[in-house]
């Protein structure tokens, strides 16, 4: 069976079809299908637990286990908003018995699930083709920008990407089929409102939604629209944003000076100061533009865009019956979508500097649009959409096999995960300090995920890594006071108050300096530890001086 016959085996019932005769064939087909899906699903799942540490994780794994004793922002530096350090918290009461990382992972692993569902669902819903839905959770799971940091690291890149498509696809599913029924626009705005709390660029979303909850449907009175479509997105957004404005209200220089001060001030100011220490940071606008177009155009996303041109050609060249198109084929979902896709790349160049998965956020709106072109084709041209369909499939897979294909070996257990051998560190680190008698006392470290691992303490001005540590220089005293801080300047205050029963270095040796010439000056004694080796470097561990058996 061919793969062109694999969709036409699924295509919707409401339009005209050749069906398969052969029954077998038919089932073997969709065994098939499951096959690949299940295939597919354990590459992603064997590249994200395969994928290697990231600085970024630094700033939202830690929390996780961090957060039964401290709290965020007044305890820990956190620089973006809370609801992705609290649902990371949720998978490590539940799965940190395997390691603080894997219940991480997990966390961002159940996010792909969720975006491939909801990706699904509402290009089904929209389309009215399983075929169509089955190719775009195909594009979804092969997307080459979340095969890299964005998609892969445990961080708030990918986490709120499933609540905003699926808060912007219920509005336009209510708006495609004119029923305007509140408990899903209630449930668009709650959706919409998580994803904000998640990340902040993600309100990116709402404008489109709330502009149109205005505007549209354009036949009902202002009054009426008003009250069926933009008080119901209101109030549910309003419900989801509770904790939101609780944190805000409670202080509000404190959780202004993490989420908005952060990033538009000392953040700013040190990657001016040290651009050349990452190769290609894209600090100017034309670098910006020049990322992105790596991202947009490109791949997966490439495919996306040609398929949905060839959608948008045979919908609109093609004279149509007025008796034999659908009735809510109106330009207005589309014309939603494609405000929301204007917003989000607009929004993406805002941060400086920019890296890859600030511009992540439009792509998965590309199957949307592709569903809402397909739904306008005429039924007796459906037939041409499925070999573009077939073919567009087939690409993908082929593009994503050098991502995903290697990866394999870690999903089978052939090849150790990044989390096992984070967590095999971490408890390698505990056991030597254990074996030389120091049980008490605090490691200090910039990957404070070794420690952790193995329920070792750390210094809440190192929970989050170097990102506190290393802005500290360029921060304004007045703005300093709302972060839990030291620099490289105040650290050995700190350790000289409370002296570390350990250092792990070796990761960042310009940031590290200040610690390794302090280990060095107490006459703290450097042993070697198997399992501290990341990208980053070799891990280096100093112990309490007179601590150690020769």
């Amino acid at each position: 069976m061919s793969v062109t016959d694999l969709f036409k085996s699924t295509s919707d019932t409401h339009m005209p079809r050749k069906t398969l005769d052969d029954p077998v064939a038919r089932r073997m087909g969709q065994i098939a299908l499951v096959i690949g899906f299940a295939i597919l699903l354990a590459a992603v799942y064997g590249r994200l637990m395969g994928y290697g540490l990231r600085r970024d994780e630094m700033m939202f794994v830690p929390p996780a286990r961090l957060l039964s004793d401290l709290s965020l922002y007044q305890d820990l530096f956190y620089n973006h908003v809370p609801y992705s350090a609290w649902y990371f918290r949720v998978f490590d009461l539940f799965f940190g018995a395997g390691g603080l990382l894997f219940s991480a992972r997990i966390g961002v692993f159940a996010v792909w699930l969720m975006l491939a569902g909801v990706t699904g669902w509402l290009t089904l819903r929209l389309s009215g083709s399983t075929g169509f839905a089955l190719f775009a959770v195909v594009a979804t799971l092969t997307c080459h920008p979340l095969m890299n940091e964005p998609g892969m690291a445990a961080s708030n890149n990918l986490l709120p990407l499933p609540f905003a498509l699926g808060g912007l696809g219920l509005f336009v599913i209510e708006l495609k089929d004119q029923t305007l029924r509140r408990s899903r626009l209630f449930a668009s705005g709650i959706c919409l409102s998580i994803a904000a709390g998640i990340k902040v660029s993600a309100v990116a979303f709402i404008p489109p939604v709330a502009v149109a909850a205005f505007l549209l449907p354009a036949a009902l009175p202002f009054r009426l629209r008003v009250r069926r479509v933009a008080l119901p997105v209101l109030f549910g957004g309003l419900v989801a944003a509770l904790p939101l404005f609780m944190l805000l209200l409670s202080d509000p220089q404190l959780f202004l000076a993490h989420i908005v001060q952060f990033h538009t001030g000392p953040h700013v100011d040190y990657w001016e100061a040290n651009h050349l220490s990452e190769p290609d940071l894209a600090m100017s606008l034309w670098a910006k533009a020049y990322l992105a177009y790596g991202i947009w155009l490109s791949g997966v996303p490439l495919i996306l865009s040609f398929v949905i041109l060839c959608f948008a050609w045979m919908a609109f060249s093609t004279p149509t019956d007025p008796e034999r198109v659908d009735p809510h084929t109106t330009l207005a979902p589309i014309m939603v979508v494609l405000g929301a896709l204007l917003t989000t790349a607009m929004m993406s160049f805002l941060p400086t500097p920019g890296f890859s998965q600030y511009y992540v956020a439009p792509l998965v709106l590309l199957p949307v649009l592709a569903a809402l072109m397909l739904a306008r084709v005429p039924w007796p041209h459906q037939e041409l959409t499925r070999s573009v369909l077939a073919a567009a499939s087939l690409l993908c897979v082929l593009t994503a096999l050098p991502w995903l294909a290697p990866d394999l070996r870690t999903t089978l257990g052939v090849t150790a995960s990044t989390p096992e051998r984070m967590n095999a560190g971490g408890n390698a680190l505990a056991k030597a300090m254990s074996d030389r008698g120091i049980v008490n006392g605090k490691v200090a470290t910039l990957l404070p995920i070794y420690p952790l691992e193995a329920g070792l303490d750390i210094y809440p001005e190192l929970a989050t890594g170097q990102f506190a540590y290393r802005i500290a220089p360029y921060t304004d005293p007045e703005l300093a006071q709302h972060y839990v801080m030291a620099g490289p300047d105040q650290i050995t205050e700190v350790f000289d108050f409370e002296p570390p029963a350990a250092f792990v270095l070796g990761y960042e040796p310009a940031l590290e300096a200040p610690l390794l010439n302090y280990a060095i000056e107490k006459g703290y004694r450097e042993i070697s530890i198997d399992g501290l080796t990341n990208r980053y470097g070799k891990g280096r561990v100093f112990l309490q001086p007179g601590e150690i058996s020769e």
